[in-house]
């Protein structure tokens, strides 16, 4: 174990959080105040500086600014990083008895990492947001349910984003917004933490991307409209540009409207895309904002169209979904609205 000073590990935590990137000194030192406490600037200069020198971070130059940067490429930095995350695990604040069957789970499933996301904010709410990085979707339902036993357990909302490695890269890599990739710039990696900052380093994830930066319920009508017509779809309006934001994003931000023009229109492209969906993403929006009531309703209502009476996702998730149906959707108003694309 590599012994750390409390720069070290704030600087560390800091290059965490943006995963590997830090800004200039003087970003980097009003992040680290914000989040991690007092701090001076001649301390930050100084052990960023014998950092530089042990090849653990970067320094580069761009125009009259000094950017900061974890030495990715580095295997020390790799090392050096995964001591800092394991540190960051033993200070959260969630019961020892539940973080010992959460890290229980990679013996019973096929899991890479498992990190929390906005673990602070979200345990004020008892709530856990998750993203487990598995090698395979074969086991989900079993995770789930285990995940729903641990929820009656310790009476505390668990909401996992459950992804494979390469769905992981593909989030990570899109030019979309995602709640996501804002999510992950806040994490405690519990498990695997060396596994997960290589991925991290082989494929050269950032945080250079605009972030989303609201909740899913805030996007814009504008933003809707736009990328509904991305998708190939219209809201019988003019479209201006604006930003793409995942499908699953805009179905679940669409169905929760009061507006039947866009809560059919959800169906409509749910239906569409339905060999496309990142199913496992889409659970956990409607979870994480306690609407799967409304996610089986609309899974039902596609149940009952002829063509999707035997389709296995959505088969999947209705018998894995507790709650009630709470929405009556019209049968022959969304088979009208799918024949329009036909």
């Amino acid at each position: 174990m590599i012994k750390m000073n409390k720069e070290e590990i704030k600087i560390l935590s800091y290059l965490s959080d943006n995963l590997g990137n830090g800004g200039n000194i003087l970003e980097m030192l009003k992040g680290i105040k914000k989040k991690y406490g007092t701090t001076y600037y001649p301390n930050i200069y100084n052990t960023t500086k014998k950092l530089e020198k042990k090849g653990i971070i970067k320094i580069n130059t761009e125009g009259k600014n000094r950017l900061i940067a974890l030495e990715i490429k580095n295997p020390l930095s790799i090392y050096y990083i995964s001591e800092v995350e394991n540190y960051k695990a033993t200070q959260i604040k969630i019961p020892k008895e539940l973080l010992s069957d959460i890290l229980y789970l990679p013996e019973k499933f096929g899991i890479f990492s498992i990190c929390t996301l906005e673990t602070e904010k979200y345990l004020k709410l008892n709530r856990i947001e998750m993203l487990f990085l598995i090698k395979g979707h074969d086991e989900d339902v079993k995770l789930i349910k285990l995940l729903s036993e641990l929820e009656s357990n310790y009476n505390i909302k668990i909401d996992p984003i459950i992804l494979t490695l390469d769905e992981f890269l593909k989030i990570m890599k899109s030019d979309e917004l995602s709640p996501l990739k804002d999510l992950i710039l806040n994490k405690i990696i519990l498990y695997n933490s060396n596994g997960f900052w290589t991925l991290i380093s082989h494929y050269n994830i950032d945080s250079k991307y605009k972030k989303l930066g609201k909740y899913p319920q805030d996007i814009t009508r504008k933003e809707l409209a736009y990328n509904y017509s991305r998708f190939g779809y219209k809201l019988n309006e003019q479209i201006e540009p604006s930003d793409k934001i995942s499908i699953e994003t805009i179905i679940f931000s669409m169905s929760i409207s009061d507006e039947k023009r866009l809560e059919y229109g959800a169906i409509v492209l749910l239906k569409k895309n339905i060999e496309k969906i990142n199913w496992a993403y889409l659970f956990y929006m409607y979870k994480r904002y306690d609407e799967l009531g409304k996610l089986k309703s609309i899974l039902l209502s596609l149940k009952s169209i002829e063509k999707l009476k035997a389709n296995h996702s959505i088969e999947l998730y209705v018998n894995l979904i507790n709650e009630e149906p709470n929405k009556l959707y019209d049968i022959k108003m969304i088979k009208k609205y799918i024949e329009l694309y036909d």
